[in-house]
């Protein structure tokens, strides 16, 4: 493309203290961590990060207090290139906090502090861009009602990160639902993939898939499930490859790529962001991402 793709990106930003460890533990002990890193996280925000250092212009509405955690995640988000001006920062607020422990496999376990004390953010509020594509994740409600009308009014693709507790609700008007596993497993427990993605088509009217890890993801083509595979890696850290997946993908749409592509492009991306230890901080850029697929 000429020029950039806006996209607009409403949900959670947060700081992550990741730690590395050996393993996980059910009981109470001390443990210590090989390496740490304190950075920006949090669903919105790495979207954001993915999306900018593949070129294109991120716009976040998220919920920031005004302490030192809030001004940290503004910050660090404006220093990517991430457009916050409809992040303004609430006094008195408490800013969300995530502590992250990943272990040797490179899986992780994430305990998350919502925050609180925020003000709502108008829903007349408009961009001063208009977006090629919106991206909003259901931790919030009301910022994904206002992305679906947002990009409702734009005729652009509407992009849900579905994670647990997931309701119909949340993408009601979209155009594309994209389930992390959690998140479909949460909406229909019962059932096989198919069924899941069959039952969550039916009741939002979205093209739907699910990301599941190292086994790629499954998206529906009329009636049959269809697998677009993994890139093959050995993980360090997975934390923020769901974000990275998630930004990518509404970005590709947003530029017009068709959705197996876009599924393959984000699915390389979010690869290369688990072969470093770092959370976000190993999210690729467009060029060393390209030269990844055509590598592999």
């Amino acid at each position: 493309m000429d020029s950039a793709a806006t996209i607009i990106v409403a949900g959670r930003a947060t700081v992550d203290l990741i730690m590395d460890i050996d393993r996980f533990s059910a009981r109470g002990e001390k443990m210590r961590a090989h390496d740490s890193r304190f950075i920006v996280g949090g669903p919105g925000a790495n979207a954001s990060i993915a999306i900018a250092r593949f070129g294109g212009r991120p716009m976040l509405a998220t919920y920031l207090g005004d302490d030192m955690m809030g001004r940290f995640i503004h910050q660090a988000l404006s220093e990517e290139l991430v457009d916050m001006s409809m992040s303004p920062l609430t006094p008195q607020a408490r800013s969300s906090v995530s502590a992250a422990f990943v272990n040797h496999q490179g899986e992780r376990q994430t305990f998350n502090y919502a925050g609180q004390g925020f003000s709502r953010m108008a829903t007349s509020t408009r961009p001063a861009s208009i977006p090629c594509a919106v991206l909003a994740d259901n931790r919030h409600p009301e910022l994904t009602g206002w992305a679906i009308e947002l990009g409702s009014e734009q005729h652009v693709p509407i992009i849900i990160d579905a994670e647990a507790p997931f309701s119909a609700d949340h993408a009601r008007g979209a155009t594309h639902l994209a389930f992390s596993k959690q998140g479909l497993d949460s909406f229909a427990p019962d059932g096989s993939i198919e069924d899941g993605l069959l039952r969550a088509r039916e009741a939002t009217g979205c093209w739907v898939c699910v990301t599941d890890g190292e086994k790629g993801v499954w998206h529906l083509h009329d009636s049959e499930l269809i697998n677009v595979p993994a890139f093959a890696v050995e993980a360090v850290d997975t934390i923020g490859a769901g974000d990275v997946w998630h930004g990518i993908f509404a970005l590709c749409l947003g530029e017009g790529m068709d959705e197996t592509s876009a599924i393959t492009t984000a699915n390389a991306a979010a690869a290369m962001k688990c072969l470093q230890f770092g959370g976000i901080s190993a999210s690729p850029d467009r060029q060393s991402c390209t030269a990844f697929m055509e590598e592999y």
